[in-house]
This record gives structure tokens, C-alpha cells and sequence, in this order.
């Protein structure tokens, strides 16, 4: 197994949703002395509310940015993640994710995966993106419905 120094894990701050993603993060880091980067994407809400004709404000986005910035705080804090190894951006998870892997050289992304109906049974469609387009290694947890 190759001994992973910078990995990846790319959140998506829901109530219960990271939290065995997050729990197999802190083993994987802890038994290969990595350095961890927690990555949030979100998704811009006019690409919501375009599909349905309702336009969203960006006091509700700069809402929504506080709230995630908050949350990936508490869960770096837990993981001893520095601020500078914290990245939020918004725009889609799979582009977001991939380029942040790329832009710090990372040996392993850390995603979690639904594993819906369909097509998607397998991965859903970030974590099914992510794997195809990723340079490095590629760990899709299974994350409770």
C-alpha cells in the first residue's frame, strides 16, 4: 500500500452525512502521518433556483457560507486540520475537489458516496466524477442513508 502523505477529503458538512468519511479520515492520516485538507464545495444557489424560476439572493449564499465555514471549522478543529489546509469555494464538487487535489499535489481524495438508485447505484454522481477524473488515488466511503 502506498504510504499517503497529503490527502483529500472532500466534505459535505450534512448533519450526520461526513461523520464515517470523517472518522475513516482521521485513521487513514493517523496511520500514515499525513497532512489533511478539508474541501467543501457549494454549489451556487441561482443554479438552484434558475431550474425553478425562483432567483435567490445572495444574503441567503453569503448565509449558507458562514454556516459551512462554521461547520468545516468544528470538524478541523476535531482533526487538527490548520486553517491553511481548509478550503471552501463555491461552484461544483467534482471541479472543486479535483482542482484542489491537483493544485497541492495530493496522494489521496477522500470522498463520500450515497450509492443511490440507478445509474448512480454504485457512487453518486460527485464522488463518481471524482474518480474518473482524479490523478491520484481515489477512497469512496459509503456514507448511511
Amino acid at each position: 500500500m502506498m504510504a499517503y502523505k497529503k490527502i483529500v477529503l472532500a466534505v459535505e458538512l450534512s448533519d450526520e452525512g461526513d461523520e464515517e468519511l470523517i472518522k475513516q479520515a482521521k485513521e487513514m492520516a493517523d496511520q500514515f502521518s499525513a497532512d489533511l485538507y478539508l474541501v467543501h464545495a457549494m454549489e451556487h444557489m441561482s443554479s438552484y433556483g434558475a431550474a425553478y424560476g425562483v432567483a435567490a439572493g445572495a444574503e441567503i449564499e453569503d448565509l449558507m457560507m458562514d454556516n459551512a465555514r462554521a461547520e468545516m471549522a468544528r470538524i478541523a478543529h476535531l482533526l487538527h486540520i490548520p486553517e491553511e489546509h481548509q478550503i471552501l469555494k463555491s461552484g461544483p464538487a467534482k471541479f472543486i475537489i479535483l482542482e484542489e487535489a491537483e493544485k497541492i499535489n495530493a496522494d489521496l481524495i477522500m470522498v463520500g458516496s450515497h450509492g443511490r438508485h440507478g445509474i448512480r447505484l454504485l457512487l453518486g454522481s460527485t464522488a463518481n466524477a471524482v474518480l474518473h477524473g482524479a490523478n491520484c488515488d481515489v477512497l469512496a466511503v459509503r456514507l448511511k442513508q
